[in-house]
Parts: C-alpha cells; structure tokens; sequence
C-alpha cells in the first residue's frame, strides 16, 4: 500500500483540526485523527492538514492531552521513545479494529 493511501485511510473528513501556534508566533493546522486512552492518560495523534516536507504522508504527531493552570487543554510532548511506541501501536490496532468494524 502506498503512502498516499494510507493518509487517506487514516485522515477523515470529519476529523478535528487543531492549530499549533509555536514560539515564534507561526501556526500551523493539524487534522486530529484519534484520541486514545493509554494507561489513563489521553492522547492526540496529529497530522498535517497542508503536505510539508517536513512529515511524511504516514507520520503523526502524538502529544499527551493535559491542562494547564486555567483548566485549558494543552498539548504535552511524548519524549519518551518506548511510550511513543506503544503509543503506535495503540494507534495501529485502532485503524485496525475500525477496518475490521467496517468490513
């Protein structure tokens, strides 16, 4: 399967977009494609809404859902490297259960 249609699979019509807003002040949007439970912490799996050399069709962001001192939700990095993968995995089984659903 190539990249192309695995983006398609995973990003849906419906999916939220998020816009990031980094230091410097630039935006940039994100189509939400999950939230997931893991251990019982939530988490959101980003991709770009605009193609960008920067990611590949396949990739996502995943951050940890938090609050911050207002009760806002904010985006916390995953920089542990074994959590980011099972973190992966979770998604996979998702996409997976969902196409199973569907079949």
């Amino acid at each position: 399967m190539n990249n192309e249609k695995e983006r398609k699979t995973i990003v849906d019509e419906d999916d939220e977009i998020v816009t990031m807003t980094y230091e410097d002040g630039t935006t940039e949007d994100f189509f939400c494609i999950a939230e997931l439970d893991y251990e019982g912490k939530w988490y959101a799996y980003l991709q770009p809404v605009e193609e960008t050399d920067d990611f590949a069709d396949d990739e996502v962001l995943i951050y940890e859902i938090g609050e911050d001192e207002n009760g806002d939700e904010i985006f916390l990095p995953v920089e542990d490297d074994e959590l980011l993968d099972k973190l992966v995995e979770e998604l996979n089984n998702s996409v997976d259960d969902e196409e199973e659903a569907d079949e």
